[in-house]
């Protein structure tokens, strides 16, 4: 995550990503140093946009209202600035082009009912990360990132190559993720964050089967930018504060706005994972 301290219309960041250098370093000559290296760069660009919503509230509404209507919506507008902000990167996220598709299936089309998420199907992406030398996240205990969908939890919590290693090889008691709502961590070091956001393509698999975009990362996979200058925040205007727009103090307003981008710095440091869930919604 990236905070940038200026706005100035429209708004771009620059990120640098890799800094390889050539495999097989040069063996010395005595005495002397040899050529300099050459690292690789790839400059990759995030355009920052505002994004906003806001509703009208009246006297009537505000005065008559048994509730407290201006706290009510504020802290209804809270949640959904953080939902939006979450769906413009997921969006960025899912088009990632490293994809990995449940079981047997070639593409999405070709996710059929029974192709779900699965220890198996998690091994096969994180090899797929290893092989390109991701390395694991530092502030998650040195572990990948999965992020899932409910209904794709489910379909884990029935995997008995999970279950059974917490049930054999866990701690003993309470202490067990067996207990707990659901797992925040699986074997061979991957921890789940589980959100109802994660994207469905609707009926576009196999005999109108939905396939869920399950992601799995490493560190400097991608990142976002706010900027100091326009941090996110509820804006709150009581009726009486808009002059000749509200003459009789009729109205007030209750909004948020936010500036905002998400990128992928590497493509090679993400994969999705296209599977089925036997837990589909509706």
């Amino acid at each position: 995550r990236r905070q940038d301290p200026v706005l100035g219309g429209s708004y771009s960041a620059a990120y640098n990503s890799g800094g390889a250098f050539a495999s097989g370093p040069p063996a010395l000559t005595e005495g002397t140093p040899g050529a300099a290296a050459d690292a690789t760069w790839v400059e990759v660009l995030a355009t920052v946009s505002q994004y906003g919503n806001y509703i009208q509230i009246t006297d009537m509404a505000e005065l008559q209202s048994i509730d407290d209507v201006t706290a009510e919506t504020t802290e209804n507008f809270t949640e959904s600035m953080t939902e939006a902000l979450d769906l413009i990167t997921r969006d960025i996220l899912v088009a990632g082009t490293t994809i990995q598709y449940a079981s047997t299936a070639a593409s999405r089309g070709g996710v059929a009912s029974g192709m779900n998420l699965s220890l198996a199907e998690l091994r096969e992406a994180k090899r797929t990360l290893l092989r390109n030398n991701a390395k694991p996240h530092k502030a998650e205990g040195g572990k990948l990132v999965l992020v899932t969908h409910p209904d794709c939890l489910y379909d884990l919590e029935g995997d008995s190559n999970v279950t059974n290693i917490w049930q054999y090889a866990g701690d003993r008691g309470m202490g067990n993720q067996l207990f707990d709502l659901e797992f925040r961590d699986l074997p061979f070091g991957i921890r789940v964050y589980t959100t109802s956001l994660c994207r469905i393509f609707g009926s576009l698999g196999l005999s109108g089967a939905d396939v869920y975009g399950n992601l799995l990362f490493a560190e400097e996979w991608y990142a976002t930018i706010d900027l100091d200058s326009m941090p996110a925040k509820i804006i709150v205007k009581d009726r009486g504060r808009s002059g000749v727009y509200d003459p009789l103090d009729q109205v007030g307003t209750i909004g948020w706005k936010a500036a905002h981008a998400a990128v992928i710095l590497n493509q090679r440091l993400g994969v999705r994972i296209e599977t089925n869930s036997t837990n589909k919604q509706g």
